[in-house]
């Protein structure tokens, strides 16, 4: 079996170049090191389906991907294009394909943003019921604004609470508001 891989690597022995043509050498030979690792190890069905799976979900993202792409690239290889018309194409492109540089990004760091997110919304809650609720000495209750009765009426800094407490749900709302 290695001597038919051997001999087909040998056969096939066009040296692409460019990036394009290094990132095939490079996938060829991660690839032919996975086959030696596959048939070398003793899997069961149910672990070989899941990485085939995970294979399968790889080539279909890179298809993706590189489909999205083909229009720049169309754009890119016509070479009767002026510079202006080239601006104007990509122009019309973007505002297209809503595209950016996170297709392959890792979802990870949006999730630990999120988290940090929920809890300083939480914290700002808190601390915004936390002024309210707690009494506060004379000196840091500035002025009354509405009087209840003689003794209790709404403070500045109560609606100064209140504004906190409000940028806090508002955090909490755009943080799981789904884009």
């Amino acid at each position: 079996m290695q001597a038919n891989r051997k001999l087909n690597d040998q056969d096939s022995g066009q040296n692409p170049s460019g990036p394009q043509g290094q990132d095939i050498v490079r996938l060829d030979k991660k690839v032919a090191e996975l086959i030696d690792l596959i048939e070398q190890s003793d899997l069961d069905a149910q672990l070989s389906r899941q990485y085939q799976k995970q294979i399968a979900d790889a080539f279909e993202r890179s298809a993706a991907t590189r489909k999205k792409l083909a229009p720049f690239r169309e754009l890119d290889q016509d070479n009767n294009l002026s510079r202006e018309e080239l601006l104007e194409g990509l122009e019309k492109l973007l505002a297209e394909n809503q595209f950016d540089s996170r297709i392959n990004a890792p979802k990870r760091g949006r999730i630990v943003q999120k988290g940090v997110m929920f809890i300083l919304a939480i914290l700002l809650i808190i601390v915004g019921f936390a002024m309210i609720i707690m009494p506060a000495p004379p000196s840091f209750e500035l002025f009354t604004v509405y009087y209840f009765n003689i003794n209790d009426g709404v403070t500045i800094m109560d609606l100064v609470s209140l504004l906190i407490i409000f940028g806090g749900v508002l955090l909490f709302v755009l943080n799981f508001n789904k884009k």
